[in-house]
């Protein structure tokens, strides 16, 4: 039961860490560890920034701001003539390409000598700013007008206004008239005197492109002016000559129409209103007409309804109506009074009746007069009209002359008018570009900009850094901690043997090997993991005690020798009789330990050259085996039938039997003493033995179920991870509980 509630809390924390996306403390575990890697790198980028600054010219940045405006106050029609600056935001954009043009360039360069400048000049030397400049410029710039055939720039110049071009810088002040325009020079007065110039230029550039073009419109319209005068006479002389001969009277001096043709045109209009007069009538007519017919109501014909005696007399139809139905129900209808007020009654409906036939009468009547006038104007006009039929092919023929003629004046008025104010225009400038702020001189150099780029240099060192130490991380093939071996191998770890350095491992002004380490202070952590390793072994068969125990590792130097010394001087400690066998005869390290690499030891027993008396080391109540000998055959000695009985008869004798034995990288040595032993101890030294080599090499032990577990030797415990899945919280959070 306690084991199974062990194991739902695991697989608890374990579910609840693979659930974090991001572990903050695993980001801080990662710079704890490569601190130095990224704060180095961000240094050495630094100063490396540092030592360009220093060998990189200054460079100063002037800035001057020209406004665009049009004319506030504009001469009437001058504006169709004279051209204007049109602020649309295409031609505003288009001023920027103006002030980089090379003809306003040349005039900035042969006005300031610029030919025989240092910086700008043809012998200039480009520098490190130059290079890069020309670099990264534009072989064709933007603005660039080609010179005009036969105005040919010299190649000094050329140069010059080049140079000049790369060192301007123009734009447009967000969506404003207002132009920005920079130069950058080594030398500060010369970039204010070099903004200055350009503005300048612009601004007097605009002034002349506006007079040459006053002058050239005002001399155009002259001469067209002349030509016109002497069409338009030509037309009034051709108007009067056909009126002279065919004796065409007009009503007054100014009239451009005859008598016949005004009476003809008051006949057109009093014609028009009688057709108007007699169309009305008929309507009203027809409308009583189809009533009639209809046998409708012809009291409901509106010029009956509007009718004031018809009014009155229905008022008295409705008195003597009221009175009939009064006396109708005092009386029988045989009273003299009930007949006398319908007799009454009777006399007003024919009274009606007879206003009703009057006003029909009276309808037709003004239609009769109505259709008689319009016949008789119709009459008259058509008398006109034939007495003027005859002129009718006169009267076209002058009436296009008399167009002709309003047309040339009006074209030769409006082209004087127009002389008059471009001549007045050509002697007033105007100025459509101005300059609001003046180039100053500036302070500090624009480039380089030191404090930025010392500032992107060390943000650039950083990423860098980090980049290069997530590197390293991802290069690092070993393993961080006991648990990502247990993880990604399926196998115990007994536990994590720290990294002792010198000043660790000082006991009473004396530096002791990590094995006496253990016996001189037996509550450091070293010792305490250890201990712990012995009681992994114990506990992998508890039910059979492993007496025989093989140390092995993947490669040489991975502490297994110091692992095999620190377990028997621990289990000596403990009170148990221990033999120490160094089964590495290639390479015996214990031997060497203890100072006998001389001395007869396994090699010599087993080819029977001394007995295992005269073989064995005892060291307090240690017993060491050496290697003894060197030998040809190291596996087939190890392998043999003796070397089995040699260990049959220790396990009689000791308590523990730790062999120390070769790498199984290299040599199978290790291979064949694991059928010896009861059990396997496998070194792994931490973040240095490739995963996929351990995973190769401790398979085979896995297999053979001799594996106790994995040690995880050489810790660093100042890099290894304090955080996260693959955090070593022992050694950090229990040191109180250790003395060292």
């Amino acid at each position: 039961m306690h084991g199974q509630i062990s194991k739902a809390l695991m697989q608890v924390n374990t579910d609840g860490g693979e659930s974090d996306a991001i572990d903050l403390r695993q980001l801080q575990d990662f710079f704890w560890r490569r601190w130095k890697v990224v704060v180095a790198t961000a240094v050495v980028v630094t100063a490396v920034a540092f030592l360009a600054l220093l060998m990189v010219t200054p460079r100063f940045t002037s800035t001057a701001q020209i406004l665009l405006e049009p004319r506030k106050e504009k001469i009437f029609g001058a504006e169709q003539i004279l051209p204007e600056l049109n602020l649309e935001t295409s031609n505003v954009d288009s001023q920027v390409s103006v002030i980089q043009s090379i003809n306003l360039l040349r005039r900035v360069v042969e006005k300031e000598k610029l030919t025989q400048d240092k910086e700008f000049g043809q012998s200039q030397k480009l520098g490190l700013f130059g290079f890069l400049t020309g670099l990264f410029a534009s072989s064709e710039p933007a603005g660039k007008v080609e010179p005009q055939a036969g105005d040919q720039i010299p190649p000094d110049v050329l140069a010059s206004i080049q140079r000049l071009r790369s060192a301007l810088e123009v734009q447009r002040v967000n969506r404003t008239f207002v132009l920005s325009i920079s130069v950058t020079s080594e030398d500060p007065a010369k970039a204010v005197r070099l903004t200055n110039a350009v503005a300048d230029a612009f601004v007097v550039d605009r002034l002349d492109a506006r007079y040459d073009a006053a002058k050239r419109a005002s001399s155009w319209l002259t001469e067209r002016m002349e030509s016109l005068r002497d069409t338009l006479r030509q037309s009034e002389e051709a108007v009067a000559d056909f009126r002279k001969e065919h004796n065409l009277v007009t009503t007054n001096a100014d009239a451009k129409v005859t008598v016949t043709e005004q009476q003809l045109s008051e006949l057109n209009a009093k014609l028009i209103a009688a057709r108007a007069e007699t169309a009305e009538k008929r309507a009203k007519y027809e409308q009583v007409a189809q009533v009639m017919q209809k046998g409708g109501n012809l009291q409901a014909i509106p010029d009956v309804v509007r009718s004031s005696v018809i009014a009155d007399l229905r008022k008295q139809q409705a008195e003597v109506a009221r009175k009939e139905a009064d006396l109708s129900t005092r009386y029988d209808v045989q009273h003299p009074m009930l007949i006398n007020t319908r007799a009454e009654k009777r006399d007003i409906e024919r009274s009606i009746s007879a206003e009703v036939q009057r006003i029909l009468v009276n309808l037709k009547n003004d239609y009769d007069v109505a259709k008689s006038r319009e016949d008789s104007l119709d009459a008259s006009l058509k008398q006109v009209t034939g007495e003027t039929g005859i002129d009718g092919g006169v009267g076209v023929r002058l009436r296009e002359l008399e167009r002709i003629n309003s047309a040339n004046k009006t074209l030769f008025e409006n082209f004087l008018s127009r002389a008059k104010i471009t001549q007045e225009q050509s002697t007033f400038e105007e100025n459509e570009a101005r300059v609001i702020s003046p180039a100053i001189k500036p302070n500090a150099p624009s480039f380089p900009k030191k404090g930025l780029v010392l500032a992107l240099a060390g943000v650039v060192g950083l990423l860098i850094g980090i980049g290069g130490a997530v590197a390293l991380d991802m290069l690092n093939s070993g393993f961080l901690s006991s648990r990502e071996i247990e993880e990604k191998l399926g196998t115990p770890v007994l536990a994590s043997l720290p990294l002792l350095s010198a000043k660790d491992r000082e006991v009473d002004g004396k530096v002791l090997d990590p094995a006496r380490y253990v016996v001189a202070k037996p509550l450091s952590r070293y010792a305490e993991s250890i201990r712990n390793i012995r009681v992994g072994i114990q506990m992998a068969d508890v039910d059979n005690p492993a007496k025989v125990i093989l140390v092995t590792s993947s490669f040489p130097s991975e502490g297994k020798s110091t692992l095999a010394q620190s377990l028997a001087w621990s289990a000596v400690k403990a009170g148990m009789r221990v033999m120490l066998i160094d089964g590495d005869l290639r390479h015996p390290s214990i031997s060497k330990q203890f100072g006998a690499e001389a001395k007869p030891g396994l090699v010599d027993f087993l080819t029977s050259a001394v007995p295992l008396e005269q073989a064995v080391i005892r060291l307090d109540d240690l017993t060491v085996l050496p290697a003894g000998s060197k030998s040809q055959n190291p596996p087939d000695l190890l392998g043999s039938e003796r070397m089995r009985q040699l260990i049959e008869k220790l396990r009689e004798l000791f308590d523990y039997i730790i062999v120390d034995s070769p790498p199984v990288g290299p040599v199978i040595d290790a291979k064949v003493l694991a059928s010896l032993a009861d059990k396997v101890v496998f070194s792994v030294r931490w973040r240095m033995t490739p995963r996929e080599t351990v995973a190769e090499h401790i398979q085979y032990f896995m297999q053979q179920y001799k594996l106790a577990g994995a040690a995880l030797s050489l810790v660093d415990e100042s890099q290894a991870p304090r955080y996260g899945a693959y955090s070593q919280y022992y050694g950090h959070y229990y040191k109180k509980y250790y003395q060292n």
